[in-house]
Parts: structure tokens; C-alpha cells; sequence
């Protein structure tokens, strides 16, 4: 059991004194004592469970022979007589939780104590927090959460108004526990601390006005038959009890259902400090009483594994780390899931750690292994938020666990959906407030993994046409968002297709310039495969094909080569179910050049002699001359200059007769490149600049500095080094435009070349200063060159 926090908590307290902990409460000592007299008569919970029914049930026999009392509903007959006290309530008394005055009399009666169980009765309840339930036995972390409440409740309230602190968070987070455990830590700041269960998110309705204040009433030692009936009564009890007291309150209001069920309390709570938990926003207390809210996270991953290492022997954690660290992986780090599943360990010692997690690894099995029964559990947890929901945000919940990543923005959401943006931010907002969502930025949010799970289970129960219609919808929306982006980036150049309008019930983004298409593209970097993969899955073949083949004007400023690779290879594998060659060859070269980016260059020729055998039957094209432009390529690395140019000139007649200006542009840049490695300055320059006058021509600035480089290369290689460094000077002007990283540091390495060529090493090593952060962990081969290349000009 974890107890390192009690003395944190009055670190956080520092002008109050705390409360010694090393003696058992009045609580405590009464639950031992029930514990020894229930033992010693020989009765188990339940024995003691019916001796209580018994005796009431004797009452109520008495009463009803009374004639006084003929006109008495069964009702008003079992509020007279009392309760039983159940087997559970029992079980809570006896490990420290204070019996209510009614429990405490039954019990002293079922036992025949004489009356001593009820002196102690009084003791326990007169403590400051004697009305709470027992603090959680398990508890780590939440330093900061902890000292938040400390801090706010630290001034005396007015005695006009409460101070009002919600505790917030999404469901099996932890709310009740870090609010017991801190109120359980305050003996020494309040005098009283109050407690009612509102049953906001639980089975059965949440509490009425009237059943609130009557706990609380009861929780101040006022007996059962003195509690008054009407709403206004209770009211005015409940203030004039707090105001003759003139002590420090505290009042926990457990599992709020919402604003409306808190604000009518508080009128009658001036003066004291209310403590809220809930697992919706409750955004009308911080409007109208200034309340301030503490928001609980998951757990870290250290404060996890604490937990579960609390729960399941120390020994068996130390033996299997790992395990311990994937069971909290897989629990998403919520508390209540890491408890329940540490919970199933402990009492299973004959199965390891692993075996457990493996079986959590089946995800259509997780929440099953994380329920205790129908009433309580992870799932359970979710299905009280799940069921308040209005029919538009539950199939808004429903659907996102459609979304293959956790991470989404509102936009993709709405075409998910088949709404608008704004009625999708609505819905978006409404799944934050019941904290089912985290909200990340303003129009991107966060599902936890379980709570994926959990959506899943309750769209799976929806007719397949619906999950499916959504699908087309999500893939359909990137499909033409990718496309707009496409021409935004490079609205100059001669391959762009126009879409017809989508049939569906998606409205795709576009773009004004560049920095909007590419600041998209990079904030969808880590869905993009994921919603390809989707559409493949689900027979989306030209959606998908044409979604990567529009990224591609991304792929080539931005130069993911991982993504590239595998956007491309979905995009051939969409190709070749869909049986259409020319989309199949086009794929094939594009990938064919994300091998050859990545140094996998037995794929790349692989792949561009595919994308010549499969467009070459339909003439010269784009596709067919950058294939033979690859192969041109992979040949000229190889050394084999001869086959090199052969190939390259055959791509730039292929060029011309498919009209393709951009493709003769970068043809010129090969030949250029080839005329360079055999020595023919002339024609290694006219190919190069011609390449630049081509990109100029159209005010293709990344086209422009794609081509400056290669002819400052040139420029250097033939000793001419002013117009060398005038082109890297230029080069770094039109890739500053671009975004593109990588040509902005290959700028600079080449401008440092030049500039150590003139005997400037000091703007040399600036340059390559310059360039290495760019480089970091994008390009780590030519960012390890660099690095070689400035620690030889420092040494000189």
C-alpha cells in the first residue's frame, strides 16, 4: 500500500502543522473493534448483514401496529425504521470508514454492545474527515495535482460564497481517489470535512437536490427523524448548521453529473471550501462561481508501473520489468484499467506477468479482462459517460475509433462523420467536455487507446454500411485535401490533375499558398500511411493510388524517405489489385525513387525497370521518361557513364514527345550531370543553366534551386568559383521558399566548398554550421560529412 504522499502533502500545506499519522484513528479503532465482536459471536459479514435486516424489519412490525401510524405509506415505514447495513457497508466500516448514526445503532444492537459500538460511533464521526470514505488503498503520484489543491485551498473562503475546485479528467483517471486522498491528508487546515456521492456517471439516477443535502446534513451528526422533508428546509438547515459552527469546511461533491446538479448547493455552502470531482467540464460553476479546475491526466509511465508494482508483489515486478511496462502500455497508463489488471495478476501467482499481457494484447478481449463485473471496471467506467451522450455525439464517438490514428484534427473528423466543420467542432467539444477526447490545439484532439477500444465495441454494433460509408468518407477527403495541397505547392508545374467534385458528404480543404498545403501535409505526416492502408483495406484502390501519387510534390520538398516508401508501396499495391498498368508504372517509378533516395539502389533499378516494361505499350509519357531517367541515374552511380547517357538521352527525347517541361528541365540537369563526370565543360554548363532558364521560365523557384545545384557543381568542378558561389547564393534564395530542408543544407555544403576554395574558412565552418541542424536526424549520412568536413577546417 502506497503512503509516501501523506507527508507531501503538507509540504504543499507549509503554514498549517500535520496531522500525526502513526495512530490508528477513532474510524480505525471502531472497524477494529466491530471486526473483534463480529469474530468473537461467530458470525461472518453476512451473518451480520441479516441480523441487521432482522432487527429492522422487527421495527417495522412495531410501527405498523401502532395506530398512530396507519396512515403511513411501506415507504415512510422503511424511512422510519432505517436500513439494513449491507454486507459491503459492513466491510467499508470495518476498514475504517465511519458508520452513519443509523449503521452504528443497528450494529450495536445486532451485536449487543450495550451501547460502547455507538460511543466510538460518535468518536469516528467527529473526526474532521469521519463522513469520507476510506482514502484509496492504492495511490502514486500526482505531486503537482495535489499541490494545486493545496494551494488553492489555502486562503480562508468568503463568507459570502464557497470557494468552488473541480477535479476533472476522463473516466478511470483517478478523480475520487486523488480527491479522498488529499481531503484524507487535510486534518490540520478544516475542522469538518462533508461528503456526498452525486451517482452523476453510476447505476441508478444521479442524486436529487434534496438527497444531496441530506447527506450533508447527516454528515454534520444531525440524526435520521431530525432531517427535515421539504427541499427549503434542508436548505436552511444546512446554512444555519454552517454558519453557528464558524468552522473551516471542507465539502466533497463526489461524481458530479454537471453544472446543474453542483449550482443549487452552493447557496447553501457559503463560507466552505467544495471540492467537485467529475468527468464532464463543468463549465457553468467556472463562469458563475469562479471555480477553478485541477485536470488529471494518465499516469507517466514511472508513476504506472509504481502502481502496478504496489498491487502485484514487489518480487514477481522486479522479475519481469518488461512485462510490467507493457501492461501499463497496454492499460494506457489509466489508473483504474492498471488496477483492475494488477488486481488479476496478484490473486493469479501461478501465471507470470507476461502471460497476462499477452492475453491483454488480444484487443477485442482488453476491456472483457479489464471489466470486474457488469457494474464496475474499465468498460463499465465508459459506458456512464457513453450513455449521456446525445445520439449525434455518440455516432461522432462511434466513428473516430474508425480513425486509424489516435491523433486527429477536426476536419478530418467532420468528413469522417459526413458533417460540417462547425457542427464537427460542436460534436468534437461536446466529446472533450465529457473529458472522452482530450483536446490538443483548437482543432486537434486525442483519443486514449481504451477509450478507442471501447468506441470500437459500440461501432461495431452499427449496420457495416454505415462504418463503411464513413471510411469512403475519410479516404475520399484526403484523397482531394491531397490533391489541392499538390497544387498549392507547385501550382507551375505540368502534372496536376483535376478532380471532379466528391459525390460524398466531404468538403476538402484548400490551400492559398505554399507554407498552408505544406504546414497540412506535415501535420498529417504520421496518418497519411494509416489512411492509405485504410483505403486499400476497404477497396478504395484509385483513392488511395491518387492520394500518394499527389503527395508526392510533399515527399520530394520534405524528403521523408521512410513515409515516401511506404505511401508508395501502398500506392503500387492499390495499382495492382485495381489491374490498371499505368497508374501501376507511375507508382513504380515514384517508389523506384524513394529507394534510390534511401541507398536502396538494387530496389530502385527494380522497380524503374517495372515502370518502363509497364508504360512503355502506351508511348512516351511522363512516367516512362522518369523511369528511364532512374535507370540513367543508377547507371551513372555504377560508373557506367556510357549507359548513363544512353539512357538519359532517351528519357529527354521521351520528354519532349510527351510535352513534358518539367521533365526536360531535370533531363537537361542529368545530362548536365553526365557532360560533368566525363569533362565536357561546354555542354555541362548549357545543360545546367538551360535546366535553371526552364524552371525560371515558370517561376518554378524549387525547380530553380533543385537545378542551381547541380550547376554550381558544375561551376566548381570546372574551376569557376564566383559563379559557383553566386548559384549556391541563389540556390539557398529559392529553396528558403520551399521548405525543403535538406537542399537548403546541400546549399550550404556546396557554398562552403566555394568559399574554402577562396581561403575563407571561417565562413566556410559558418556554412557548415549552419547547415548541420538542418540536417539532424533527416539526413545523418551527409549531417556525419559535414561534421568531418568543419572539424577539419577548425584543425588547421
Amino acid at each position: 500500500m502506497t503512503r509516501r504522499h501523506r507527508n507531501s502533502l503538507t509540504d504543499h500545506d507549509v503554514p498549517d502543522a500535520a496531522m500525526p499519522t502513526s495512530y490508528p484513528s477513532a474510524a480505525e479503532q471502531y472497524g477494529q473493534r466491530l471486526f473483534e465482536l463480529r469474530n468473537g459471536r461467530g458470525l461472518n459479514v453476512r451473518d451480520l448483514e441479516e441480523r441487521t435486516r432482522d432487527i429492522v424489519d422487527s421495527r417495522i412490525g412495531e410501527l405498523r401496529a401502532r395506530p398512530e401510524n396507519a396512515s403511513l405509506t411501506p415507504a415512510e415505514l422503511d424511512d422510519l425504521a432505517g436500513k439494513p447495513v449491507s454486507k459491503s457497508a459492513i466491510s467499508r466500516i470495518e476498514k475504517g470508514k465511519p458508520p452513519s448514526v443509523d449503521a452504528g445503532r443497528l450494529l450495536d444492537e445486532a451485536l449487543g454492545a450495550h451501547g460502547t459500538l455507538e460511543v466510538l460511533a460518535g468518536a469516528a464521526r467527529a473526526e474532521p474527515s469521519g463522513h469520507l470514505p476510506i482514502s484509496p488503498p492504492y495511490f502514486v503520484g500526482r505531486e503537482s495535482e495535489l499541490g494545486q489543491l493545496s494551494r488553492l485551498s489555502s486562503q480562508p473562503p468568503d463568507p459570502e460564497t464557497p470557494t468552488v475546485i473541480v477535479v476533472g479528467g476522463l473516466p478511470g483517471v483517478g478523480k475520487s481517489a486523488l480527491a479522498l486522498y488529499w481531503a484524507h491528508g487535510m486534518y490540520a487546515r478544516f475542522d469538518l470535512v462533508l461528503y456526498a456521492a452525486l451517482g452523476g456517471y453510476a447505476s441508478g439516477n444521479p442524486a436529487t437536490h434534496a438527497e444531496i443535502l441530506a447527506d450533508l446534513i447527516r454528515g454534520l451528526g444531525i440524526q435520521r427523524d431530525q432531517v427535515p422533508a421539504s427541499e427549503r428546509q434542508l436548505e436552511a438547515v444546512l446554512r444555519e448548521q454552517l454558519r453557528r459552527r464558524e468552522q473551516r469546511v471542507l465539502v466533497l461533491l463526489d461524481n458530479a453529473r454537471d453544472s446543474q446538479q453542483v449550482a443549487p448547493l452552493l447557496a447553501s455552502l457559503a463560507g466552505t471550501t467544495v471540492l467537485v470531482t467529475s468527468r464532464t467540464e463543468l463549465s457553468g460553476l467556472v463562469i458563475n462561481y469562479a471555480a477553478r479546475t485541477v485536470r488529471l491526466d494518465t499516469l507517466t509511465d514511472h508513476e504506472a508501473c509504481a502502481l502496478a508494482a504496489d498491487v502485484i508483489a514487489d518480487e514477481r515486478v522486479e522479475a519481469e520489468p518488461d512485462a510490467v511496462a507493457q501492461l501499463v502500455d497496454m492499460c494506457g497508463s489509466l489508473p483504474l484499467a492498471i488496477l483492475v489488471a494488477a488486481e488479476r495478476i496478484a490473486t493469479d501467482p501461478e501465471t507470470s506477468i507476461g502471460e497476462h499481457v499477452a492475453a491483454l494484447t488480444d484487443v477485442e478481449r482488453r476491456l472483457q479482462l479489464l471489466d470486474i463485473d457488469d457494474t464496475a471496471g474499465v468498460r463499465a467506467a465508459f459506458e456512464w459517460s457513453y450513455r449521456t451522450l446525445r445520439p449525434d455525439t455518440a455516432n461522432m464517438f462511434r466513428l473516430l475509433s474508425l480513425y486509424p490514428r489516435p491523433w486527429f484534427t477536426a476536419q478530418a473528423a467532420s468528413a469522417l462523420a459526413g458533417v460540417t466543420v462547425d457542427k464537427g467542432l460542436r460534436l468534437l467539444d461536446d466529446l472533450a467536455q465529457a473529458h472522452l477526447l482530450h483536446q490538443v490545439t483548437t482543432d486537434s484532439f486525442h483519443f486514449h487507446d481504451l477509450l478507442r477500444v471501447y468506441a470500437a465495441e459500440q461501432a461495431a454494433r452499427q449496420p457495416e454500411e454505415v462504418r463503411r460509408n464513413a471510411i469512403v468518407r475519410l479516404v475520399t477527403w484526403f484523397h482531394h485535401t491531397a490533391n489541392a495541397a499538390s497544387w498549392a505547392l507547385t501550382p507551375m508545374r505540368d502534372h496536376h490533375v483535376h478532380l471532379p467534385p466528391t459525390p460524398h458528404r466531404v468538403t476538402p480543404l484548400t490551400f492559398d499558398d505554399f507554407a498552408a498545403a505544406f504546414g497540412w501535409c506535415s501535420a498529417e505526416l504520421s496518418s497519411l500511411p494509416a489512411v492509405a492502408r485504410l483505403g486499400v483495406d476497404h477497396g478504395l484502390y484509385f483513392e488511395t493510388w491518387r492520394l500518394a501519387i499527389d503527395l508526392f510534390e510533399y515527399l520530394v520538398h520534405s524528403r521523408p524517405t521512410e513515409l515516401w516508401i511506404t505511401l508508395l508501396e501502398i500506392a503500387v499495391e492499390a495499382a495492382e489489385k485495381d489491374g490498371h498498368t499505368a497508374r501501376l508504372a507511375e507508382a513504380q517509378e515514384k517508389l523506384a525513387e524513394g529507394y534510390r533516395r534511401a541507398g536502396r539502389l538494387d530496389d530502385a533499378y527494380e522497380f524503374d525497370q517495372r515502370a518502363v516494361r509497364a508504360s512503355s505499350p502506351y508511348g512516351p509519357s511522363r512516367t516512362l521518361g522518369f523511369a528511364l531517367l532512374g535507370l540513367g541515374s543508377t547507371a551513372r552511380t555504377a560508373g557506367d557513364l556510357t549507359e548513363a547517357f544512353a539512357l538519359m538521352r532517351r528519357a529527354q527525347d521521351v520528354f519532349v514527345e510527351a510535352r513534358s517541361r518539367i521533365g526536360e528541365a531535370m533531363g537537361h540537369i542529368a545530362l548536365g550531370g553526365v557532360y560533368r563526370d566525363l569533362g565536357t565543360r561546354d555542354l555541362a554548363i548549357s545543360h545546367g543553366e538551360t535546366a535553371v532558364a526552364m524552371f525560371t521560365a515558370v517561376d518554378d523557384q524549387h525547380g530553380v534551386a533543385v537545378a542551381l545545384l547541380p550547376l554550381a557543381r558544375t561551376y566548381v568542378a570546372f574551376g569557376q568559383f564566383g559563379r559557383a558561389l553566386r548559384a549556391c547564393i541563389d540556390a539557398q534564395a529559392a529553396y528558403s521558399a520551399t521548405a525543403d530542408r535538406w537542399g537548403r543544407a546541400d546549399a550550404l555544403g556546396i557554398k562552403a566548398q566555394v568559399l574554402d576554395q577562396f581561403g575563407d574558412g571561417e565562413s566556410a565552418a559558418q556554412c557548415l554550421g549552419e547547415a548541420l541542424p538542418l540536417l539532424r536526424g533527416h539526413d545523418d549520412d551527409m549531417a556525419a560529412r559535414f561534421d568531418t568536413y568543419l572539424a577539419e577546417i577548425e584543425n588547421r
